[in-house]
């Protein structure tokens, strides 16, 4: 054999190989990229190959426990028994890897709450395993409401070991904060499908995670009043979802760069954001019952090219975050002069293909950091500015722009010439002094002649 891979011990044994079997002779690395495209079950499967592949498997650097596939076609007078079944494949799955894992995600049915089984697996890939990325799934067939998801009773300090930086749980009702004591290691925080007693036992939850940078919520409150509050100067990324009707919102979070609210009941009077790099126009709250429902997205640019780095988007929304509704409100904080703010904005209207209902433009003047021999934006190519042919804008509101900076302008004629933009355009001025609003309706002026579209609104508001 050749060396073993870095992830896995040296072995000072030989498994014998057939000399036509080229796949077998393959290094440990090699065959675990191949295990690597395949379900956990099917790489489970490979043991049975040969003597050579026995052990390949326990070495992946993740695992995914899934009862789901196998429940939602059981009859439900036979979900225990075939659940407790499960359960123990899967305490030996766990039990016969080797090494740590990156990523592992476990789905399951109540009684493994109830029995302490959970309890043992947590345990297991925490502590043992020393995953770093933990998802927790519990199984609730479709004839149950999700309000009677079941209750997460775990040990105190359950996702405090210093390895564990992600954690996702799906489907359960959270009652304290208990089991997340002493939480500073976590990263990044999902809560989806979770049902509350109040919003200030969720506020005490998310007090206990003083090091999140990640947090998405998707819960529902037995008691549908109260105030949510989160304060956390670590945070970078908020996203809000189906959260049903509280008094109050309050976030304070001084690096925040990221804010996507999907579906939220709370007056728009009644949401404080308190978060220097995130700019809300609350004009585009809708009311409606006093009903946040169109998702709304507002976003440092600057800041945006860490989160598309570091996958972001993929890791913790998935396509969902393109398709949660078919138009949606965009907002962006950019400096046109910055030739990385731009492409950073390139790459975030690249993701809407469905069609932004408003997209909102803070301009932001700073003078931006220029290497020797670097272009501005002006003396780049603008040709490919919005790459994505399938994008529409029916509204665009642009804000501290009044056509002076050539820069500026540039980009918004951009915007009125290649198709994007379809129903209005609308220039904040209400706070400008006369100059500056002589300059913006003379720029309204020269946009009108530049439109694509005859029907198109260019206005100032």
């Amino acid at each position: 054999m050749t060396a073993p891979s870095s992830s896995s011990p040296r072995r000072n044994h030989q498994y014998p190989i057939d000399d036509h079997d080229l796949i077998s002779k393959l290094p440990d690395e090699l065959l675990q990229m191949v295990l690597s495209n395949l379900s956990t079950e099917e790489a489970v499967r490979t043991s049975v190959l040969s003597s050579r592949w026995v052990d390949v498997w326990k070495w992946r650097s993740y695992l995914v426990l899934d009862m789901n596939m196998v429940l939602d076609s059981t009859p439900k007078e036979r979900l225990q028994q075939v659940s407790v079944q499960l359960a123990r494949l899967m305490t030996k799955v766990i039990n016969n890897h080797r090494g740590r894992l990156e990523r592992c995600t476990i789905q399951h049915y109540k009684s493994q709450c109830k029995d302490g089984t959970l309890q043992s697996w947590i345990d297991s890939v925490t502590g043992l395993k020393h995953t770093k990325d933990l998802t927790l799934i519990n199984y609730i067939p479709a004839i149950r409401h999700y309000k009677r998801a079941n209750l997460l009773s775990l040990h105190p300090y359950t996702f405090s070991h210093h390895s564990l930086s992600s954690l996702s749980l799906c489907g359960f009702s959270l009652i304290g904060p208990d089991a997340f004591c002493k939480c500073k290691n976590l990263k990044t925080l999902n809560l989806i499908n979770i049902v509350i007693s109040q919003a200030s036992v969720l506020s005490g939850v998310l007090a206990a995670f003083s090091s999140l940078e990640v947090i998405v919520l998707n819960v529902n409150f037995l008691t549908p009043r109260g105030v949510l509050k989160i304060e956390n100067n670590n945070l970078k990324f908020l996203q809000l979802s189906y959260l049903n009707e509280i008094d109050r919102m309050e976030v304070y979070a001084t690096c925040l760069d990221v804010l996507d609210i999907r579906c939220i009941k709370v007056k728009r009077d009644n949401f404080i954001l308190v978060a220097p790099n995130i700019e809300v126009n609350k004009n585009s709250w809708l009311d409606n019952h006093s009903r946040n429902d169109c998702p709304h997205l507002y976003c440092n640019v600057s800041s945006f090219l860490a989160q598309v780095e570091t996958n972001i988007w993929h890791k913790i929304l998935g396509s969902d975050f393109i398709d949660m509704r078919r138009y949606v409100y965009l907002s962006v904080s950019v400096d046109i002069t910055d030739p990385k703010e731009v492409e950073i904005l390139e790459e975030v209207l690249l993701m809407w293909t469905n069609g932004l209902l408003e997209l909102e433009i803070f301009f932001k003047h700073k003078k931006s950091h220029r290497e020797e021999g670097e272009c501005s934006t002006n003396d780049r190519t603008h040709a490919k500015l919005f790459p994505n042919a399938d994008l529409r804008v029916y509204n665009v509101r642009l804000y501290n722009f009044d056509g002076s900076n050539e820069e500026e302008f540039a980009f918004v004629s951009r915007l009125v010439m290649q198709k994007p933009v379809i129903l209005n355009m609308m220039i904040e001025t209400s706070l400008f002094p006369p100059t500056k609003k002589f300059n913006a309706e003379a720029a309204v002026a020269k946009l009108m002649e530049l439109k694509y579209y005859k029907n198109l609104k260019i206005e100032c508001f």
